[in-house]
């Protein structure tokens, strides 16, 4: 860990800004578009199959984009997962804040709308079947194929076409559009609430690390750990 935020690289405090031609550690356009179209339409489908089994499908799908990312865009992983303690420190306070405030909400949520219990039972009933010995280690894939696909990858390669901020938002679009293939609005709607949270936090830590951590910490917890769907 760095002993502050100004000692981090410089190239790890910021997105790229729109440019011409390529950086210098910029993977070529072709790679570009390999590295994050294809695993995102691939995402989409796999999705549509989202229930039992889920967890082994996805998992090596998982780990097979995050190698892709990983050797593509290999000349910035190191800039990306740079920690600083800012980043570190906000990682660890959004994952424990999002996983306690999700609780509550959601008990809030089914009181508003108690069709919402089913529906979450329905879509991760199958799921939970799973032993979490076999469930935890995918999860904790997909975590990172994620983070390095939509916080990483796509969001830098928007953003050297168009603002920092239009970057945020196709991301965060491109997130919702492959989580949106398990046909599910719940599913749909967290990656619209938690993308656009993880998304802000990369902006303002100017870390993908931060919101990995968040990210690590929240999902296994309400999903696996302590479903926020378990009986009572």
């Amino acid at each position: 860990m760095t002993a502050g935020d100004g000692s981090a690289p410089p190239e790890s405090r910021r997105l790229p800004s729109r440019r011409r031609g390529e950086t210098r550690d910029g993977p070529p356009a072709p790679l570009v578009v390999v590295a994050g179209g294809a695993p995102l339409v691939l995402w989409f489908v796999l999705m549509g199959r989202f229930g039992a089994g889920i967890y082994a499908l996805m998992g090596p799908f998982a780990l097979a984009v995050a190698l892709l990312v990983g050797v593509v865009f290999r000349a910035r992983l190191r800039a990306w997962l740079q920690p600083t303690r800012r980043g570190v420190l906000a990682g660890l306070l959004v994952g424990a804040g999002m996983t306690l405030a999700t609780y509550p909400l959601y008990a809030l949520a089914c009181a508003i709308y108690p069709g919402l219990r089913i529906d979450v039972a329905v879509l991760y009933g199958a799921a939970r079947d799973t032993p979490l010995a076999e469930a935890l280690p995918w999860v904790l894939a997909i975590i990172v194929a994620e983070e390095l696909l939509w916080r990483g990858a796509l969001l830098e390669a928007f953003a050297r076409r168009v603002s920092p901020h239009a970057a945020m938002v196709l991301s965060v679009a491109t997130y919702c559009v492959a989580q949106a293939g398990t046909g599910s609005w719940i599913v749909t709607l967290l990656a619209l609430v938690c993308g656009t949270l993880w998304t802000l936090q990369r902006h303002v830590t100017r870390s993908l690390l931060s919101p990995l951590i968040a990210h690590l910490i929240w999902t296994p917890t309400v999903i696996l750990l302590l479903p926020v769907n378990a009986p009572p």
